[in-house]
């Protein structure tokens, strides 16, 4: 059990969580017209500033002994992890600008950057889930676009609810938080993007 929890967390890390979210709109939405060339550009330009560039600037954090271990168990050690992965974000944010990606990406790219400042902030206080952060801002992401676009994929709906319960059972069996912690994590991972979403809706009929 402690191995799959450890895998679970592994797999949907949420460092991971924009890639996952890229690639999903570049296979269901209408960008899947885009060449494959095109979205692999996309696609690995996200995964280098999201996931690749953070993770290694928070593994130099670790190696210089700023933190204790790689789950940063202690919730004061989060802090520059947290600064690392918004500025990744505003890295990715100015990339997809330039590659003249639509509304919507660049505003639930703000929306993140915004749920993981908020995060930081609880977190001087109270620890909070960043892995349930992220599956919740990609839950509240998906939901968004597809009534942005009039979708209703209920079945990619319960395997994401699924996702996210595993994840969140998985943190509060390896100890890193309270079943509390999980739950203020989602809501305000999904809360920051479904309404950044439908703020982007609103936007074209402005």
């Amino acid at each position: 059990m402690k191995l799959f929890a450890n895998i679970t967390s592994i797999l949907f890390h949420p460092l991971l969580m924009v890639t996952y979210g890229m690639i999903l709109a570049l296979s269901f939405t209408y960008l899947a017209i885009y060449p494959l060339s095109m979205k692999l550009v996309i696609a690995g330009g996200a995964f280098i500033s999201t996931a690749v560039m953070p993770g290694f600037f928070i593994l130099l954090f670790i190696k210089s002994g700023a933190a204790g271990d790689l789950e940063l168990t202690d919730r004061k050690e989060r802090f520059v992890p947290y600064f690392i992965f918004i500025v990744s974000i505003g890295a990715c944010f100015y990339l997809m600008l330039k590659l003249m990606m639509p509304v919507w990406i660049l505003v639930l790219l703000g929306a993140t950057a915004i749920s993981l400042l908020i995060g930081m902030a609880i977190n001087i206080f109270w620890k909070i889930s960043a892995h349930l952060m992220g599956i919740g801002g990609l839950i509240g992401a998906i939901m968004g676009i597809c009534r942005l676009h009039q979708q209703n994929p209920y079945w990619a709906f319960i395997l994401l609810f699924i996702i996210a319960g595993l994840v969140g059972t998985s943190r509060i069996f390896l100890g890193r938080h309270t079943p509390m912690q999980v739950y203020a994590g989602f809501l305000l991972g999904f809360f920051c993007t479904f309404t950044a979403s439908i703020l982007s809706y609103i936007y074209l009929f402005i």
